[in-house]
């Protein structure tokens, strides 16, 4: 898994990018580049990484992330073993702050598209039921382009604006790493978290992948995060067990310990702390409404 800045082609006719991806799983590893992204996910499932946030997608997903900002949309395993072979299917939409320039987004008719753009920093993912309408005006940007697509974006933008029903990817106290250096150094950590996370991760084993001392790492993970590494890492482990639980259909306690912890006790106690809920709750609320819950951030 190698992290980097994604440099994206683009023809001088076109401010608008658009990607019709139908693959047999995402392919892009964690990266960030200057342009904001729309992103639907017709069909697939997996985890989403974006900024400090870590959640579950399913069929349906609709976000926007802002410029800069790290990200990646992991499919589940069994896309990528083959073991499902439907595949995903995927719109992208990409485009850069400064299609619109200074006198246009400060108009007054602009003022909620703007404050879109800037709370899309913390990437903003939509639920409810204004997804579906979202979608289909996403798809009407692919069916349109010249003048035409630049308008129907705009029109897509404002329904995002006016849309209340949405949470944010990552926490409130997210600062994106645009520095390219701390970037890469950042990464360090989250790979090995991410390969890791099932078993055992000692505080200064993390703090030596980027070469200072325990207490200095500390202050920088919660500098770039918001959040302690031990809280970061709980997140991860929680996520996943909410997919084993959901998607394998494995019990409490064997997702617990399949997920990096060894003690139920102390599992459902940071279950609620996450989730809002007892993993029980969790379940049962799935069940009835047969979508994944995301928390509050």
């Amino acid at each position: 898994m190698k992290p980097f800045f994604q440099k994206l082609a683009s023809l001088p006719t076109q401010s608008v990018i658009v990607y019709d991806e139908e693959i047999p799983h995402f392919t892009v590893p964690w990266h960030f580049h200057p342009e904001i992204e729309i992103l639907y996910v017709v069909k697939s499932s997996g985890t989403s990484y974006v900024g400090d946030g870590i959640h579950r997608f399913m069929e349906g997903e609709i976000s926007i992330i802002g410029e800069n900002v790290p990200h990646w949309w992991k499919s589940d395993q069994k896309y990528s073993d083959g073991q499902d072979t439907t595949g995903i299917k995927a719109l992208i939409i990409q485009f850069k702050k400064d299609i619109f320039n200074d006198n246009f987004i400060n108009l007054p008719e602009m003022s909620m598209i703007k404050d879109l753009l800037d709370k899309s920093q913390r990437g903003i993912q939509y639920v409810g039921k204004n997804r579906k309408k979202l979608g289909e005006q996403i798809e009407k940007i692919f069916k349109v382009t010249g003048i035409v697509r630049i308008t129907e974006l705009i029109l897509l933008l404002e329904m995002m604006a006016n849309t209340k029903e949405y949470k944010h990817h990552a926490s409130i106290g997210y600062s994106k790493t645009i520095n390219t250096y701390d970037f890469y150094r950042f990464n360090k950590i989250h790979e090995h978290i991410l390969l890791n996370f099932t078993k055992p991760i000692k505080l200064e084993d993390v703090a030596n992948k980027v070469n200072v001392c325990p207490t200095a790492f500390c202050r920088y993970f919660k500098k770039h995060t918001g959040k302690t590494f031990l809280s970061f890492l709980n997140e991860i482990r929680i996520g996943n067990a909410c997919k084993l639980m959901v998607e394998d259909h494995i019990t409490i306690s064997m997702a617990s310990m399949a997920s990096g912890f060894n003690n139920l006790s102390h599992f459902n106690d940071q279950f609620k702390q996450v989730m809002k809920l007892t993993p029980t709750e969790y379940l049962s609320a799935y069940k009835n409404d047969n979508r994944i819950l995301i928390k509050e951030t």
